[in-house]
């Protein structure tokens, strides 16, 4: 019979580190995503006012459901996260852990079971809230390789995009600005201020172009028309850094397990460099500086 220390690490493990050839927790984490499923689905439901007239109370069970499997996923990974004796460590460990991403959107998604004590009158907060429980489903993004790659992408590419997200920023300033100059004298309810033409500048270097506003003046066309094209192409930009930037962390990942040695070749290595130092082939400084090679290609990041 286990212990209650490590039924309190097995619940750890099985909510925070799963692994994937463990059975218990492949299927309390298909089990959970079901559940986060569910509730999305009934919470969607739930707002076409036809299905609520007919079917709320029932959604109104399942969502209540869904929140008390939440609440106690949301204890559990609380209780669980610690086993230190130290009752001052026992707190700071939880709530140190309570604010990492993913459990702030638990706590987040759990909420809406208390609101209706706190602030009755506020149906909207609760609503909104109850919407939350639908990014629950991102923490099942962190066990993909793809998206961990993914990851690392955009860390690796962080400035380019930072650079291009204010290059972009400028752009929607400078059209916005120049489009009142142009269009302000023909259309000045629609190009009232700048401010106002912000909206023809998004809609326009994003390339969505609702049609709402559009200049009416020759100069204002040609204008446009530029605005629209260099929109296109840095837009393009971000995509090709991704895509180039995918692919070299393909190539690198490739590398790092190409170069990595298994703990069979490591053993022979070892045997092997063993001989050759008993035999007099190596000196001790070329033995130990081997080692540290195989040690430093083992340890590679």
């Amino acid at each position: 019979m286990l212990s209650y220390k490590e039924v309190k690490n097995r619940i750890h493990i099985i909510l925070d580190k799963p692994a994937w050839h463990d059975r218990a927790s492949v299927r309390i984490h298909l089990t959970l995503g079901f559940i986060i499923l569910v509730n999305t689905i009934a919470i969607i439901l739930y707002t076409v006012r036809p299905i609520a007239e007919n079917y709320g109370n029932i959604l109104k069970i399942v969502i209540n459901i869904c929140m008390f499997v939440f609440v106690c996923e949301y204890i559990l990974r609380i209780w669980s996260c610690t086993d230190t004796k130290n009752p001052v460590h026992m707190i700071t460990d939880r709530i140190k852990y309570a604010f990492h991403v993913y459990l702030f959107i638990d706590l987040i998604s759990i909420l809406p079971v208390f609101i209706p004590f706190l602030f009755p009158q506020d149906i909207m907060l609760f609503r909104l809230l109850r919407l939350a429980s639908i990014f629950k489903l991102g923490r099942f993004t962190q066990y993909s390789d793809s998206l961990v790659q993914l990851r690392r992408v955009l860390r690796r590419k962080k400035e380019i995009f930072v650079i291009m997200l204010f290059f972009l920023v400028f752009i929607i300033l400078f059209s916005s600005t120049i489009m009142y100059v142009v269009e302000n004298p023909a259309q000045p309810d629609k190009f009232s201020s700048i401010p106002a033409s912000l909206w023809w500048a998004v809609m326009t270097v994003t390339t969505v172009g609702y049609g709402d506003i559009v200049p009416v003046t020759s100069a204002g066309k040609m204008i446009a028309g530029i605005i629209t094209i260099t929109g296109v192409l840095v837009l393009a930009l971000p995509s090709a850094i991704m895509a180039a930037g995918f692919m070299e962390e393909r190539e690198r990942h490739k590398k790092k397990i190409s170069l990595e040695y298994s703990q069979e070749e490591i053993r022979l290595l070892m045997q092997k460099l063993n001989s050759l130092q008993k035999n007099g082939h190596i000196t001790t400084d070329e033995y130990e500086q081997i080692l540290m090679l195989i040690t430093l290609n083992k340890t590679v990041d």
